[in-house]
């Protein structure tokens, strides 16, 4: 008995790129390990996870974990299990796929009674043209194939849109294959086939159908696919979809790509008359793989253009949001207010704002759940509310209160605001507040005293319809300041995920605690931009002060 042949694993990890592994040795462990044959980047793997070896017989897997089962094919493994070329394996969130053995048989079924077969063959193994040889038959099945290739790919070197690709794919397969119906399947991002094209010959009238059986070989595996009779065939006589579409003769090829499989090809006939052959199969395979080629390059050309678009319209996103913040405060004698908010995406979750009701003035810091638009879309709704009901607030407490049942109606997303909002009293300093769910303000004192002012604080706006706000109080004499913040400046990490802390905020704020409440911001971010240094921002930085002077 030879010794099996070599192989080919392609990983598939859950957060990297694919990439091949040989495997020559009598075993190899798969793991998150350094010290494992295949190290793989999966939190979620063993260390060890599983095993192939190599026995007399063939290849065999054999499970490592005692926390994570090995799937062969979707289905937990219970001991070593044989390996076949288009196996696949799924270890924790990673997929590994069996390759072609080398030089090894195709995977042949036997002619049944009927006179019916079939035959199930590594794609990528037949991608492969023959070497020169003076065999008739072989020569022209050569120049058939290279033909093919060649007319294809010089109608692939121009310009070509996914439709016109699709059509093309389907014209050389009836003119060199002849079937009746052609069925193109691509996958959607998240793996699931569509039917994408449809071609049939003049007359015929049928619903296309799509098998799963077909799929889980064709698309799962990597596998072309002939059947001369699906009728007769054990495989295929119990699938429904093909015996009420009347299907007899099928051929279907995979959509090979450098990053695995794209979708697949399927043509079939329902007369006796055309039986589809090896040679056609071979033929398909090689339709497929030119096809997928420029079928990549198309979905990278759409995807790019798809993120411009988004570009565009989160720069104007961001346009409209930063116009929502206030850039002019009130100037008035008893009162300087200034603010600043850095989004770390295009836009963000973050808001500020105040309002001048004569002898008072209302502020509001918040900080959404989330990032993003969802958040940005909260943010503006959380604004808009604060600026609609402070003119007929009685109290902070019925602002909070009508704000957060108005957040909490239909919030099925679960959304929330953390937010601090206050109401100063512009005649005697007092300054009435609710601390919802949000990060301390800090009190700049006269004497240039620093101190975080400890409130308690409530649940955040939007998290519970019927929650009551209790309102705080706090005194601010003539030249005292406050400074609210969001997490975004506290969390913000430099290149050694060292954060900013509110000890380095208090360290900044000390610095400048007399400074005009529009320089305090600025120092504070410009600070922690000098503690990031070229580490992006994983959250909106936003800050308010504010300086009381008197009446």
């Amino acid at each position: 008995m030879t010794d099996p042949e070599p192989f080919f694993l392609r990983v598939e990890p859950p957060a990297a790129s694919p990439y091949r592994v040989e495997c020559e040795g009598d075993s190899v462990v798969v793991g998150r390990s350094s010290s494992a044959d295949v190290h793989v980047s999966d939190r979620y793997l063993s260390r060890k996870h599983a095993r192939l070896y190599r026995a007399a017989d063939g290849w065999y897997v054999e499970t490592l974990s005692t926390r994570s089962p090995t799937l062969l094919n979707g289905k937990a493994i219970g001991g070593p299990t044989r390996l076949n070329p288009g196996d696949v394996l799924r270890l924790a969130e990673t997929t590994v796929h069996i390759a072609p053995f080398l030089k090894s048989p195709p995977r042949r079924d036997q002619p049944d009674p009927a006179g019916g077969s079939r035959m199930f063959m590594p794609a990528a193994t037949l991608l492969d043209v023959e070497t020169a040889t003076t065999d008739p038959a072989t020569l022209e099945r050569q120049t058939s194939r290279l033909a093919l290739l060649n007319e294809v790919h010089r109608a692939l070197a121009q310009p070509i849109s996914l439709e016109d690709l699709q059509d093309l794919v389907l014209d050389r397969a009836f003119a060199h294959l002849t079937p009746e119906e052609g069925l193109l399947y691509l996958r959607k991002p998240d793996g699931e086939l569509y039917l994408a094209a449809v071609r049939r010959i003049p007359g015929l009238q049928a619903e296309p159908f799509q098998s799963r059986s077909l799929e889980a070989e064709v698309v799962g595996k990597g596998l072309a696919a002939v059947v001369q009779d699906a009728s007769i065939d054990d495989r295929f006589s119990e699938a429904k979809s093909i015996m009420l579409a009347g299907v007899r003769s099928i051929v279907a090829a995979p959509l090979l790509g450098p990053e695995g499989c794209l979708g697949m090809i399927v043509l079939h006939s329902r007369s006796r008359g055309r039986q589809f052959s090896e040679e056609d199969m071979a033929l398909l395979v090689s339709l497929g793989a030119a096809a997928a080629l420029r079928l990549k390059n198309i979905t990278l050309v759409e995807e790019a253009a798809e993120r411009r678009l988004l570009e565009r319209e989160l720069a104007l996103a961001h346009e409209i949001q930063m116009g929502m913040l206030p850039t002019d405060f009130p100037e008035r004698a008893e009162i300087e207010v200034g603010a600043g908010l850095q989004p770390a995406q295009s836009v963000g979750g973050d808001l500020y704002d105040d309002v001048d009701a004569g002898d008072r003035v209302w502020f509001v810091v918040g900080d959404v759940s989330g990032k993003g638009v969802g958040a940005a879309l909260f943010m503006a709704v959380t604004r808009t509310l604060f600026r609609a009901i402070v003119p007929s607030a009685s109290s902070i407490s019925d602002l909070c209160n009508r704000m957060n049942i108005e957040l909490a109606r239909d919030n099925e997303k679960a959304m929330f605001v953390t937010a601090f909002i206050g109401c100063l009293d512009l005649g005697i300093g007092h300054l009435e507040f609710v601390n919802a769910g949000h990060l301390p303000p800090v009190r700049l004192g006269t004497d240039g005293k620093v101190e975080v002012l400890e409130a308690v604080p409530g649940l955040p706006l939007g998290a519970m319809a019927d929650y009551t706000y209790v309102p705080q109080h706090l005194t601010l004499r003539p030249g005292d300041g406050l400074f609210l913040y969001t997490d975004g400046i506290t969390e913000a990490e430099n290149a050694d995920h060292e954060q900013f802390t509110v000890a380095r905020m208090l360290e900044s704020l000390g610095g400048v605690v007399s400074a005009s409440p529009s320089d305090i911001v600025a120092a504070v971010i410009a600070a922690v931009g000098a503690h990031a240094g070229e580490t992006a921002p994983s959250d909106d930085l936003t800050a308010l002060a504010l300086r009381f002077r008197s009446s």
